[in-house]
């Protein structure tokens, strides 16, 4: 079976997978190293890769938590 290309999926995406807020999005953005990174999209437009989001979700489902990154040292 062929994996499907990239695709850059926008906040609203990322919101709604995660379950976060826009501010604890943006908090995480600049708090959590492991957060999906940001894309620049132009002007105030900003973008995620769909692989990197879903990543992101299928570990806080794991771990049951978003804050398990908190409390790994």
């Amino acid at each position: 079976m062929m994996k499907s290309p990239n695709r850059i999926v926008r906040f609203s995406y990322l919101m709604h997978a995660t379950g976060l807020s826009r501010g604890a999005c943006y908090r995480e953005m600049k708090n959590n190293p492991e957060f999906p990174k940001k894309i620049s999209l132009g002007g105030r437009a900003i973008g995620f890769n769909v692989d990197e989001v879903d990543t992101f979700v299928a570990k806080i489902i794991e771990h049951g938590s978003i804050w398990w990154l908190k409390n790994e040292d």
